[in-house]
């Protein structure tokens, strides 16, 4: 598609992620106006070829009237300032899930929405997922109450900073949020009950000893949603380096099995026989991104994923930490945001051996190698 010169798009981080989005941006016919990140090498590795800027912060162009929108692709803990930049310059926002690592960031985002009036939204590219729909139209079928479960399992991930409590929060928040935010679409409503066991088997493995704060990268987690739904989670970032990801789901209720190679393959087993769906490969990112580009300039009804969302996702990730560290059952409802004096304050740090709150400022290395970030700078942010 053409580029639309009169929609101009910035997109703050250059890593995998911001790169997808920029190209993203591009394919739906926005104009690419900047691409940013500290390295200015790697701003301009991806911003050249779109005919667009290579900065190292996106200062100058926020204020620029030939810029509409924002995707925001930084590690987590940059979402909420960078986001609040944005909103507060008048753009509208597509910021990378999760939506932040503490309730305090994220309701500041979301107020920053309601007083710009701007577009708001968090990139659960799930949502424009093959897999996703054919999952959603399936379930309908089975019946309740659903007795769910998922295993999502990998070897230590490469980009380190992903095991930084304080930078990205671990597979608990920046994953598992998917899988959170499937289930309530899938059984109608939020968890009123989480209980979680976690880990860090990532401990004593020499891939993450520059990590100071690291992040529970292992966990058994139960799910209690109304009427009766139960959802079981197994999820580890903390095996042998190398192990590539793979991530199963099984729904059971009184009409039928649902067994889910995500996101490749999706099985049905009832009363008339068994099912098989295969994906046909569509790119999701690329499909939110457009999707989006048409919530923005055709008034399309909204199907992009919305603060409230985040929050909710969000909720229950913490909910599942704040079990971990009590060893007591949680309801995520109850928790409320608290006082930060960093941007992730009040992330609980738990390893195997110690379950002691996060209070001390960030790792102070790029999760690439990349120079540190630092707040009013961005680097890349890591594949979802």
């Amino acid at each position: 598609m053409a580029a639309n010169q009169d929609f101009g798009v910035v997109v703050i981080g250059a890593g995998d992620m911001g790169v997808r989005h920029a190209r993203g941006w591009q394919m739906a016919g926005a104009k690419v106006v900047a691409v940013c990140d500290p390295d200015e090498a790697r701003a301009l590795a991806a911003a050249l070829p779109l005919g667009a800027l290579g900065l190292r912060i996106p200062d100058d162009v926020l204020g620029r009237d030939d810029v509409h929108a924002v995707s925001v692709c930084t590690p987590t803990v940059y979402h909420a300032p960078y986001t609040v930049q944005a909103l507060e310059a008048g753009k509208h926002v597509l910021c990378e899930k999760p939506v932040s690592l503490t309730l305090d960031d994220a309701e500041t985002m979301q107020r920053a929405a309601q007083t710009s009036g701007k577009t708001l939204r968090i990139g659960f590219m799930r949502h424009f997922d093959p897999a996703y729909r054919q999952l959603v139209a399936m379930h309908g079928g089975i019946g309740g109450p659903v007795l769910a479960q998922a295993t999502i399992a990998a070897g230590v991930r490469p980009k380190l900073l992903m095991h930084d409590a304080r930078v990205n929060g671990g597979p608990i928040i920046d994953m598992c949020c998917h899988l959170f935010n499937l289930w309530s679409t899938l059984f109608g409503a939020q968890p009123t009950v989480v209980s979680a066991r976690g880990y860090t088997f990532s401990d004593g493995k020499a891939e993450v000893a520059t990590i100071e704060h690291k992040a529970l990268d292992s966990a058994q987690i139960t799910l209690e949603y109304p009427g009766g739904t139960l959802g079981q989670v197994q999820v580890s970032w903390g095996l042998p380096a190398g192990i590539i990801p793979t991530e199963s789901h099984t729904y059971m209720a009184p009409n039928g099995l649902i067994s889910v190679d995500w996101s490749e393959r999706l099985t049905l087993h009832d009363a008339s026989g068994e099912t098989t769906w295969q994906t046909d490969g569509a790119d999701p990112w690329h499909a939110q991104i457009a999707y989006f580009y048409r919530e923005l300039t055709e008034d399309a009804p909204q199907r992009v994923a919305t603060i409230d969302d985040g929050i909710a996702a969000l909720r229950t990730s913490l909910a599942v930490l704040e079990s971990v560290r009590t060893q007591q059952p949680i309801d995520p409802a109850t928790l409320q945001p608290r006082a930060t004096t960093s941007p992730s304050a009040d992330v609980p740090v738990i390893s195997t051996t110690t379950t002691t709150p996060a209070s001390t400022p960030a790792s102070t290395a790029g999760h690439d190698g990349s120079a540190a970030p630092t707040p009013g700078s961005t680097t890349s942010k890591p594949d979802a």
